[in-house]
């Protein structure tokens, strides 16, 4: 996982346990493909993960009021121990990103928001990088205003199962790309300034691993 600002300890653990736990989780597609390669969407990968998240103490679909419009908006995962939000995010992730950016903003108990990112957006049987550098680049710059003691992105990725359209989750360090490995404390901002000019150039720089 890649985090970005000062992640307190505890939940260095928490998250840690729950990559562990979750990779090679079986998902099921449930909706026709978008592509000709037939992963699971986001909302498949969200239905997968809601057992195993609410039993380390996360809330699913929980909706709270922005501040000023008093308009409603909804997390797909939310823990109070801690103030941790969480979002699931598919097909359009560099688009979304900046949508689930801001509510951690906006919310004032948000302390630590989580985006599962795929690794790979697929077109026609290819896959390509470009949606998941650009979600980076955005957490990197949100990283700089943003209220949040830390923003962290889980990349995934998909492992064919025996089963008809199932699917195991797979998730690890070797799915980040050379240059997003670089650091090795948490809550050390000194080093995210130098690789902000790298993920707008697009080599895809994070800060912590």
């Amino acid at each position: 996982m890649q985090v970005f600002g000062t992640l307190p300890e505890g939940t260095v653990k928490d998250l840690r346990d729950i990559v562990a736990a979750c990779d090679g989780l079986a998902v099921s597609r449930t909706a026709g493909a978008r592509s000709t390669t037939p992963f699971p969407n986001s909302t498949d990968l969200e239905l997968a993960l809601a057992p195993l998240l609410k039993n380390r103490g996360f809330e699913h679909h929980v909706r709270f009021k922005h501040p000023r419009t008093g308009k409603g908006f909804e997390y797909d995962f939310w823990r109070p121990v801690g103030h941790v939000a969480m979002e699931i995010l598919g097909y359009r992730a560099a688009d979304a990103v900046c949508k689930d950016i801001l509510k951690f903003h906006v919310h004032d108990l948000t302390r630590v928001g989580v985006v599962w990112v795929p690794r790979w957006k697929w077109i026609s049987g290819s896959r390509t990088d470009t949606n998941f550098r650009a979600t980076m680049k955005a957490l990197a710059f949100a990283d700089a205003f943003m209220r949040v003691e830390a923003l962290v992105a889980v990349p995934y990725d998909w492992r064919e199962d025996a089963g008809e359209l199932s699917w195991t989750l797979a998730l690890g360090p070797d799915l980040l790309p050379e240059g997003l490995t670089g650091g090795r404390e948490y809550g050390c901002r000194s080093t995210q300034v130098s690789h902000v000019a790298s993920l707008i150039a697009g080599s895809g720089a994070g800060v912590r691993h």
